[in-house]
């Protein structure tokens, strides 16, 4: 007896599969675009996040954020389910203790070891929780008794790179402070150095190979689905950092989790340093080997870029450099640093100018820039009088928010220090809040936030107090690209010694 249905063909259940999927595809992009429906934007971004990837393949997206804030309002429509916003009232209120909102799948691209979460990828909110109160002593420097020595030796050895390489040279300022960050960075977690100083080259290409992982790190991070593909794991075992690579991450993965075993098992090995924090504390092996992935790409990178941007900016701002080392050389002749030292950060921070300089440079060239988006939560809720839709994400642009008149004044777009001194109190602090949100807020506050600073005010005091910086062609800027980090090369300047 013949069947009363057709027969089923491979070309048939073919096309009746695409056609299921393009209508899948075409209802929810129906039902996405009705529901940021009133919020205006590029109109390609309504639809699909191709605005997104153009403009990230670009190297140009925090900026064009900018724009559509300044063109559409805020916030404005980026992506079929993605807002960004430059109001620093509703990104604390997103992050706060008890807010309902989560982080989103950008997060998950932020996995940079396939075998489990770091600190910052999680979006278990128990285990972030978890995890930030076992790490916290030991980024807070608290369980670190040499930190601030450590971090002093470091400093000196940088400056003497300087004065035996590159006096009365050209040197690009974007290498030597990278390979500085970078030897910080290892000597306070790991409790060695990696050696890019004494070295003073690029050990393993690790600043070529990195700036363009940077590349895909920003794409994947933006584009779920494209995530979701790299971390197969035949596409990992392909492309992945390994420990036994010989150039980019591997080396520098492997130094870390020779650090790392040192302090396991039967020969274990106690130290008061960062990883020692952190295996007291309970952390396991794995997530410290986890965690050291994330340190060594956040933390170097993100101190990286204010260092550079400090010095640099300062260099093209004579009136500002001026002032800067007449504080510092007021300072060093009030005996508040002998010479030969570097100045403890107690007193470096009571420096009013160039805590103002190193906010400016906060300000403008904010570090790991990246959407950082968070979910509105169940039920959608309404913030300040605009409703944001249960599941819709909202994004973060520090470019737009660092630049807003209203709260930096008409001149934001300029570099100038003087906006933190010389204003009343309360402007003062309604400033000094808004650049902190470069180190996250609330729940999601950066734990290395106090040792970068640490870092940063007692690099530039020190480059300022020894050297006379100017850039080594006024005519040629520097050559930056925008990938959740600032990729900077070709900083040429020289330094001549004041000492």
């Amino acid at each position: 007896m013949d069947s009363l249905y057709p027969r089923l063909t491979l070309p048939a259940v073919a096309l009746s599969l695409f056609a299921v999927f393009l209508s899948y595809v075409v209802i929810g992009s129906i039902v996405n675009y009705r529901k940021l429906s009133q919020f205006k934007g590029p109109p390609l971004a309504a639809l699909s996040r191709l605005w997104i990837f153009r403009e990230e393949c670009a190297g140009r997206l925090p900026k064009s954020q900018e724009e559509a804030l300044r063109k559409y309002g805020s916030p404005a429509r980026i992506g079929p389910n993605l807002l960004v916003t430059d109001d620093p009232d509703l990104i604390r209120h997103m992050n706060a203790p008890g807010s309902k909102w989560t982080r989103s799948t950008w997060y998950d691209a932020m996995k940079l070891d396939p075998r489990q979460h770091s600190v910052f990828s999680t979006r278990d909110e128990k285990l972030h929780a978890e995890l930030k109160a076992k790490e916290a002593t030991g980024y807070n420097g608290r369980d670190i008794p040499g930190l601030e020595s450590d971090m002093d030796e470091k400093v000196l050895e940088m400056l003497d790179l300087i004065k035996s390489s590159y006096a009365g040279k050209i040197m690009d300022f974007a290498d030597v402070a990278r390979f500085f960050t970078l030897d910080v960075l290892s000597t306070v977690a790991f409790g060695r150095p990696f050696g890019f100083m004494a070295a003073n080259e690029d050990l393993y290409d690790y600043n070529k190979i990195s700036a363009g992982f940077m590349v895909v790190l920003g794409l994947q991070c933006n584009h779920h689905g494209l995530y979701r593909f790299l971390s197969q794991d035949w596409i990992q075992a392909l492309v992945a950092p390994k420990v036994t690579d010989e150039k980019g991450w591997g080396p520098l993965l492997a130094f870390a989790r020779k650090a790392v075993s040192e302090r396991y098992g039967p020969d274990a090995k106690a130290k008061k340093d960062m990883l020692g924090s952190f295996v007291e504390k309970g952390l396991d092996q794995t997530q410290c080997e986890v965690e050291a992935f994330l340190q060594i790409m956040a933390g170097s990178d993100s101190t990286t870029d204010v260092l550079r941007s400090t010095v640099f900016l300062l260099a093209g701002n004579p009136p500002a450099y001026i002032k800067l080392r007449d504080e510092i050389d007021t300072a060093v002749k009030a005996g508040v640093v002998a010479p030969g030292l570097v100045i403890k950060y107690t007193e470096a921070r009571k420096l009013p100018y160039l805590r103002a300089c190193i906010l400016e440079s906060l300000r403008l060239f904010s570090p790991l820039f990246g959407l950082k988006s968070k979910s509105a939560p169940e039920g959608g809720e309404n913030v300040n009088g605009v409703f944001f839709p249960e599941g819709s994400e909202v994004c973060i642009c520090d470019n737009a928010f660092m630049r807003r008149k209203d709260i930096f004044g008409d001149d934001a777009e300029i570099y100038r220090p003087e906006r933190f001194v010389d204003c009343d109190e309360e402007l003062a602090n309604r400033r000094f809040r808004a650049v902190e949100c470069a180190f996250g807020t609330g729940r999601y506050m950066c734990l290395g936030k106090h040792i970068a600073q640490m870092e940063l005010h007692k690099a530039v005091f020190e480059l300022m107090r020894n050297f006379d910086f100017q850039i080594a062609d006024a005519t040629k800027g520097i050559t930056l690209f925008h990938h959740n980090v600032h990729v900077a090369s070709d900083m040429n300047m020289v330094a001549r010694s004041r000492v």
